[in-house]
């Protein structure tokens, strides 16, 4: 099981490189699970919650082209698959909280139209914000509110 960060990030960048086009490179890269807050999805009803609200892990990544989802297995965070990649000039991301304490979130709408949650756990912050930046810079509509200090 990668509990370690870099590890899980390793694992990713690795799974990554057999769905990327010739001459793509990666920019940013986060893990977390999409769906509600997690901590309402799995602190109050547990791992229930979590099948609940059909809560599923993936690694985003955003490349010089795309944006790609790789699932994840929810029991041991190893990629398992590849999710869908979206072309960066069809994403929008809005609703963007780099400043919570414990979970960060972004609201993510790809190509299909359909609009999900990406949260985002404290240890990830750093990688969120480059994923948030990288985004920004292709010139999509990022809308990240005031921070509520």
């Amino acid at each position: 099981m990668a509990v370690r960060k870099e590890k899980v990030k390793q694992q990713f960048t690795e799974a990554l490189a057999s769905v990327l086009e010739p001459g793509e490179q990666m920019q940013a890269g986060a893990y977390g699970p999409s769906g509600p807050n997690p901590f309402f999805a799995a602190g109050l009803f547990g791992i229930l919650g979590m099948l609940l609200f059909g809560v599923r892990y993936y690694y985003v990544a955003v490349t010089d082209r795309r944006v790609v989802f790789l699932k994840s297995s929810f029991w041991t965070a190893r990629p398992a698959g590849f999710g869908w990649a979206d072309p960066r000039s069809s994403v929008t991301i809005s609703e963007v909280e780099t400043d919570a304490k414990l979970w960060n979130h972004l609201k993510y709408t790809g190509s299909s139209g359909k609009t999900i949650r990406m949260n985002f756990h404290a240890w990830w912050r750093d990688e969120m914000k480059q994923l948030v930046a990288a985004l920004g810079s292709s010139g999509q509509a990022a809308t990240v509110p005031p921070s509520a200090s």
